[in-house]
């Protein structure tokens, strides 16, 4: 190290296939972004100083919240634009190693892995529906009304319990109708992760109900998109609302690989 520079690291963003990153395209709006390569694998990494991504500082930065929301930013836009034009297994977020030696040996040791992973995931979108349920406005203004009513304390209560027995009862059947439905169109998906929101409180407000991530064949997107939407027509006037967004980075698909990745 020349004297008066400080020590740097190696950061990943991602792994891809085929010809290096071109090294003038400007993915990252504050750093240099390069490839490093072994034989078909390409690493989209950049020099990074261990003064703040290191492990005695990088804890501090991570609970600042300016530092961490421009830094995930800036990592999100180079696996996004990669992403545009090739297949990518994005790594997580401040994945970094202290030499590019170390991270060649990594593409060498797992290049098989990578490989595959890469496959499963070529010519494929993942794509994250999200299924919310409102309460109805009649119950609102019933419960409002009751509210406003001249009641004893004692009947207040009992009708207050009642209320909230029916809330829960609305919303286990909720849960029981979005995974009835979200069925008519995850024959689509490669792929699905699906995470059940427990029952929430029976305050007012919508209650997100399901959080699926999909991993879809590019082909397909259209298809399921249409269906998609069909559905949150049909849904909508039982208080149903769906919300679908991407294309994303595959990281729920490759969390297997890119998650246990070690940064030495």
């Amino acid at each position: 190290m020349k004297p008066g520079h400080s020590p740097t690291g190696v950061y990943l963003y991602c792994i891809t296939e085929g010809e290096p990153v071109a090294a003038e395209e400007v993915l990252h709006p504050s750093r240099p972004v390069h490839s490093l390569v072994y034989e078909n694998l390409v690493a989209v990494a950049s020099r990074v100083p261990l003064e703040e991504f290191g492990e005695g500082t990088l804890h501090a930065h991570l609970e600042d919240p300016d530092w961490l929301e421009r830094e995930v930013r800036g990592h999100e836009r180079v696996v996004e634009k990669v992403m545009a034009s090739r297949t990518v297994l994005p790594m997580k977020f401040c994945t970094i190693f202290r030499t590019g030696e170390r991270l060649r040996a990594l593409l060498e040791s797992r290049k098989e892995e990578f490989r595959r992973t890469l496959a499963t995931l070529r010519e494929k979108e993942e794509w994250e529906v999200k299924m919310y349920f409102e309460p109805t406005a009649a119950a609102a203004r019933r419960t409002a009304a009751q509210a406003r009513a001249n009641l004893s304390g004692k009947d207040f209560l009992l009708k207050r319990k009642a209320e909230d027995i029916e809330a829960w009862q609305a919303m286990t059947e909720a849960h029981q109708q979005a995974q009835q439905s979200f069925e008519k169109v995850c024959g689509h998906a490669e792929s699905i992760q699906l995470k059940l929101i427990p029952p929430q409180d029976s305050s007012s407000g919508p209650k997100l109900l399901l959080d699926v991530a999909c991993l879809l064949a590019k082909p397909r997107v259209k298809a399921f998109c249409q269906q998609l939407e069909g559905l949150g027509n049909e849904l909508s006037g039982r208080g149903f609302r769906l919300l679908l967004t991407g294309p994303w980075p595959p990281y729920h698909f490759a969390t297997g690989v890119s998650q246990d990745v070690a940064a030495p």
